[in-house]
């Protein structure tokens, strides 16, 4: 037996270092062309340098920007009283729909008149926490206090306006074609019919 566990002993240790040979070649290669291609970017015109700095810079950014928001979620149609407790109300949103999460809230915007409730931005831990809290924000058309409050991703000012496109679309074919329900998937307007739901 201790014969037998010597042996599978030194082939695992073989096959460790064929496993480790492989990963030191390909890690090196990729190095070795990640610096070719690095120097003939820094052999290029200065021109093409400076464009493709602005371009990295922007690409960048949005990346950032995009991350940041990911962590977000806006209310939509949370009432507005004067001296809130946002947090306390906010709290008590979530746990309506089984959540406890840990999060910043605030209003977004400035204080209007006529009885104009103002967005309230979510900051969660993560993007998962974010996305959750929006699978189940769907939860809130159920519940009376909160039939007319929806939760929606947080969106840069493009997603916004090209979501607004999208719902206008959806309410222009809502009045033309009533027998199909229209609805806004991965960027897209989808209708099946009614009967089929």
């Amino acid at each position: 037996i201790i014969k037998l566990q010597s042996d599978l002993l030194s082939v695992k240790d073989q096959q460790m270092d064929s496993i480790r040979t492989a990963a030191e070649t390909s890690v090196s290669s990729t190095v070795k062309e990640d610096i070719k291609s690095y120097s003939a970017v820094v052999q290029g015109s200065m021109k093409e340098s400076l464009f493709n700095q602005t371009v990295l810079k922007k690409v960048v950014q949005d990346f950032v920007q995009g991350e940041d928001r990911a962590k977000n979620a806006m209310i939509f149609g949370l009432e507005e009283e004067k001296d809130e407790e946002l947090n306390t109300k906010v709290d008590e949103m979530f746990q309506s729909m089984g959540e406890k999460p840990r999060v910043e809230v605030c209003r977004v915007g400035q204080k209007k008149t006529g009885g104009v409730t103002r967005p309230v931005k979510v900051t969660t831990a993560s993007s998962t926490v974010a996305e959750q809290l929006l699978v189940k924000s769907r939860k809130l058309c159920f519940l009376e206090k909160y039939k007319k409050v929806y939760v929606n991703p947080d969106r840069s000012p493009e997603e916004r306006e090209q979501r607004r496109e999208l719902v206008k679309e959806v309410k222009r074919r809502s009045e033309e074609e009533k027998d199909k329900r229209h609805y806004i998937r991965n960027g897209k307007v989808c209708s099946v019919l009614r009967s089929a739901t």
